[in-house]
């Protein structure tokens, strides 16, 4: 629905349980709530599911003599996953009031977005008698700690906060990085899609550069504002990955082992490069950032940023940026979080 000028969607349920306010991240919009199949990220040009996806699974030829004949792609960019489900749905699911929106400058400053959650909580008092829930996915998560920090409104009951820079992230800095692996990616791709993906970098480069993004780097004067602090009626929770690889790129390998007289054949796919592991190449060790680091980041955001400083308590996944609002164990770990709450 269009509330004003806000473009709203909610899902009434039992005005007893508390109403679920879903924030998404910089550069995105409702979708990656309510439907992520048409979710777009990294400045609207890249689709949320190429993050999501894993390595393809051995193609098992069968038994002959000679290498089938089989056609076969020379690349893969991994297979989806089965499923795409969100929190919006499990909640949902358990008739819980649940309202999301697309923030009108989803690349502007975070101050620009207080005033929109302002009209969403006003909106969600409407659904509940149980109070309000916060649940902030990367930048959303500073969005909530903002309008906190200004309204200190005691309806909230609960944020949480997944893959959010709280200390900041530092993937800007590595603009500088990106164009020259461009030039190098691209050919991969073949000459049918090598504009479509340069054109895709190109909004990419222009989108990291943002005034947006900047805001979110360490000791940024956005950062250096926000001096909150724990409010003692609200319950703090957050969530960080721990696996950087966002996307990998696959050429296909015939490989065969002995059966008998003859030869079973397989196809396996080979590893042609990943990102954000990639940039081993090009950054030097000294400035290679945690957020990229196997163990210590999701790609975008590090783990210790993740961590609300005050949070009750704190979870990591070995999951990506992406990969952690659609992981089960994380959904059902956040489910019972807010149910241990009510």
């Amino acid at each position: 629905m269009k509330n004003g000028k806000l473009d709203i969607v909610f899902t009434k349920g039992s005005v007893e349980k508390p109403a679920v306010i879903f924030i998404h991240g910089l550069g995105m919009d409702k979708d990656i709530w309510i439907n992520p199949s048409k979710s777009r990220i990294l400045g609207g040009r890249l689709p949320l599911n190429i993050f999501l996806r894993e390595k393809p699974p051995v193609r098992d030829f069968g038994v002959s003599r000679n290498k089938p004949k089989a056609e076969t792609p020379d690349l893969s960019t991994g297979v989806q996953p089965k499923c795409t489900e969100t929190l919006y749905n499990d909640l949902k699911f358990k008739k819980y009031p649940v309202i999301t929106w697309s923030q009108k400058r989803p690349s502007g400053p975070i101050d620009s977005v207080v005033s929109e959650l302002e009209e969403i909580i006003k909106l969600a008092k409407e659904l509940t008698k149980a109070g309000i829930i916060l649940i902030g996915h990367s930048r959303g998560g500073l969005i909530g700690r903002k309008y906190l920090l200004q309204r200190k409104e005691v309806s909230v009951k609960s944020l949480i906060t997944i893959s959010t820079p709280h200390q900041g992230s530092s993937v800007a800095r590595l603009v500088r990085y990106v164009k020259p692996l461009a030039s190098f990616i691209s050919p991969l791709f073949g000459g049918a899609h090598k504009g479509t993906f340069s054109y895709s970098m190109k909004h990419v480069l222009d989108f990291l550069k943002s005034r947006a993004l900047k805001e979110l780097l360490p000791k940024s004067s956005f950062l250096k504002s926000l001096r909150d602090g724990p409010l003692e009626w609200i319950h703090y929770v957050s969530l960080g990955g721990t696996r950087p690889t966002l996307f990998s790129l696959y050429r296909w390998r015939w490989n065969s082992v002995s059966e008998g007289k003859s030869l079973r054949w397989f196809l396996r796919p080979e590893e042609l490069f990943s990102i954000p592991e990639i940039f081993r190449k090009v950054i030097p060790d000294k400035f290679y950032p945690d957020e990229i680091v196997e163990g210590k980041g999701d790609g975008l955001v590090s783990a210790e940023s993740s961590k609300i400083p005050w949070s009750h308590y704190h979870y990591n996944f070995s999951l990506n940026h992406a990969q952690m609002l659609f992981d089960k164990a994380v959904r059902e770990l956040v489910v019972k979080s807010i149910e241990k709450m009510i």
